[in-house]
């Protein structure tokens, strides 16, 4: 009974630090008691501080949209700054999307790594979705270390340009150890048009068949070589010659042609 009543006399403190007009709007959209079990949850200071910082309408639709136990979660990890921040910087859709789909703790550790600006900026052009999903695919300590060994831009316009399935494809066959070698070494334009010029799959077993240190080695022996690019040759008539011949083809006559040197062979012994 006693901890209802002090719960019950925070929930008074903290809306006569409101003002009236602005703990009755919350007060009527959220009810009673909802407002009743976030203040046993939450410290009633941080409360205070961030419900004067956003607007009454702002309060009620975090409160509705984004679960209890995820809305503690996020103000426990995240520092209020940051909050109010994400908060004015989403949609309150997207927000809620990233809040039920990313832990709080991976949220708060991207703000702290990159800044609050720059993680916006990462989770707007990668887009929520996007977002949300390649966070399933490479936890948020392994990503941190991208970031770490490239660049930010150069991380966003790889994992842009690229579809989930490209980027599932390649971590799942590689790992993300590579990653920074490729970036550092070629640039994310060169990176992208070898993948773009072979498509990730044969770039794939290309790497598979010569090993990494050998097709960085490649890549430098043939950037050194002064080439004519007026003499690559056509080779269409090559491929539609190729296309024409039917499978087996060559197989069946080189039979015929054993067959008949064995036949000579036998009338000779004759």
């Amino acid at each position: 009974m006693k901890e209802v009543l002090v719960t019950i006399q925070s929930v008074y403190q903290y809306l006569e630090k409101l003002g009236p007009k602005k703990s009755f709007q919350i007060l009527k959209n959220l009810g009673y008691e909802k407002l009743l079990s976030l203040t046993g949850k939450v410290p009633k200071e941080r409360l205070i501080v961030l419900t004067q910082k956003l607007s009454e309408d702002t309060v009620v639709e975090l409160v509705n949209q984004i679960p209890e136990r995820v809305l503690v979660e996020m103000i426990k990890e995240n520092s209020d700054d940051d909050l109010v921040y994400f908060i004015h910087s989403l949609p309150m859709s997207d927000l809620a999307l990233v809040a039920r789909s990313i832990p709080p703790s991976d949220v708060s550790a991207l703000a702290k790594s990159q800044g609050k600006e720059t993680s916006v900026e990462i989770l707007k052009t990668l887009g929520i979705e996007k977002s949300v999903a390649l966070l399933k695919e490479i936890n948020m300590k392994d990503f941190l270390w991208l970031i770490k060994e490239t660049n930010v831009p150069s991380i966003l316009k790889l994992v842009s340009t690229l579809t989930v399935a490209d980027c599932k494809k390649w971590i799942k066959t590689r790992g993300i150890e590579e990653l920074p070698v490729f970036l550092n070494y070629f640039g994310v334009d060169n990176t992208l048009s070898i993948f773009h010029k072979l498509g990730l799959q044969k770039a794939l077993d290309l790497l598979h068949l010569l090993g990494t240190r050998e097709m960085l080695e490649l890549s430098l022996l043939i950037s050194n070589m002064h080439l004519d690019p007026k003499k690559l040759p056509d080779l269409h008539w090559l491929q539609d010659k190729l296309e024409k011949t039917p499978k087996g083809a060559s197989k069946t006559k080189s039979r015929k042609q054993a067959a008949k040197k064995k036949t000579k062979k036998v009338v000779k012994k004759k």
